[in-house]
C-alpha cells in the first residue's frame, strides 16, 4: 500500500465520519443502484458449508473497509460480509491486514475470504476465486453550482475546461472521448477540486465515489454539484470489488455469491450502502 493512498483515505475517513453524523435521518430516503443480475428463482447450493470463516480486510480502504474513531474495523465491505455470514448461518470472524498482505494471507490459510480491495489480474485469478461483484467504480463529472451548461455530453462540453489526475483511467477516458474540450491536468484531486472551485476549471472529472466526498465535505464550501449520471467504462476506470475466495473453496464461494443477491433483492445491500455513501454511484 503507497503513502499517497493511506493519506486519501485517512482524508476519506473524516468525512465520511462527518457525513454519517449529518446524513443518518435522510440515509433511508436515498436510492442505491443495483450492481448484480442475479436469478430471483435461484435455490442455495446443494452442497452444505460449515464455517467458521475468518475474514481479512484492509484497515486503510474507507469506505469500504477502516477502522472508526474507537478502533473497530467496520465499513461497506465488511457489514457486507457480515450480513452475509447471518444470511448463510456462517459463523464468522474479522482480522486486520494491510493491503499487500491480503493476498498472501489468504493463500497460507490465515482466512477464508478477502473482503476489500484487490485489482484482479490474471496471475490472482490462477490462486482465487471470485463472487461476482457487489460494487462497481464508475467516474462522474461534477461542476460548480450556476454554471450554464446542465449535461456532461461530449457537445455540452466541448470547448469547457475539463480538470483531471494526471496519469490516471479518468485521463485515458477524457483523451479518447472529450478530446473537443480544453483538458487540464492536475498532480492529484485536492489540487484539481481546488481549481474547479476557484473558477479556473468549468468541470471536472474522477471517481464518483471520491467526487461525492468532496462534495460533501468542508473543502468544496458548497460550490459544487455532480453533472448528469455518471459513467461506467470498462476498458478504462470502472473495476468491481467482489469478495476472493481460494480455488479449493468454492462451496464457500457459492455461498456467498447466493446470499449476497438475496441481499440485493431483499433490499439489505442498499441499506448498507446507505449508511457509508453519500449518494448512489451512479
Amino acid at each position: 500500500m503507497t503513502t499517497t493512498r493511506g493519506m486519501y483515505y485517512a482524508a476519506i475517513i473524516h468525512v465520511l465520519i462527518a457525513f454519517l453524523f449529518s446524513f443518518k435521518v435522510q440515509a433511508d430516503d436515498r436510492e442505491f443502484s443495483r450492481f448484480r443480475h442475479f436469478d430471483v428463482g435461484a435455490i442455495a447450493p446443494l452442497e452444505a458449508f460449515k464455517g467458521p470463516v475468518i475474514l481479512l480486510a484492509d484497515q486503510d480502504f474507507a469506505p469500504f473497509s477502516y477502522r472508526d474513531a474507537t478502533g473497530k474495523l467496520v465499513g461497506l465491505s465488511v457489514d457486507m460480509a457480515f450480513k452475509a455470514c447471518a444470511e448463510a448461518r456462517i459463523t464468522c470472524t474479522i482480522k486486520s491486514v494491510s493491503f499487500s498482505e491480503l493476498l498472501p494471507a489468504l493463500l497460507r490459510g490465515e482466512g477464508d475470504v478477502i473482503v476489500s480491495g484487490l485489482r484482479m489480474t490474471p496471475a490472482i485469478l490462477q490462486k482465487v476465486t471470485m463472487t461476482r461483484p457487489y460494487y462497481f467504480s464508475s467516474g462522474r463529472f461534477i461542476t460548480r453550482v450556476g454554471m450554464p451548461f446542465k449535461a456532461a455530453d461530449i457537445r455540452s462540453l466541448a470547448g469547457r475546461r475539463i480538470g483531471f489526475v494526471k496519469n490516471t483511467s479518468h485521463q485515458a477516458f477524457l483523451e479518447k472521448y472529450y478530446d473537443r474540450s480544453a483538458l487540464n491536468s492536475f498532480a492529484g484531486e485536492a489540487e484539481m477540486f481546488e481549481a474547479l472551485r476557484t473558477g479556473k476549471l468549468d468541470a471536472a472529472f474522477s471517481d464518483s465515489l471520491h467526487a461525492d466526498f468532496w462534495i460533501k465535505g468542508t473543502s468544496s464550501r458548497q460550490c459544487c454539484v455532480a453533472l448528469g449520471k455518471s459513467f461506467i467504462d470498462r476498458a478504462t476506470f470502472t473495476r468491481g470489488l467482489s469478495f476472493l475466495v481460494k480455488q479449493d473453496r468454492e462451496t464457500l464461494r457459492e455461498y456467498l455469491d447466493f446470499v449476497l443477491d438475496k441481499m440485493e433483492q431483499d433490499g439489505e445491500t442498499a441499506k448498507i450502502m446507505a449508511r457509508y455513501l453519500p449518494a448512489s454511484p451512479f
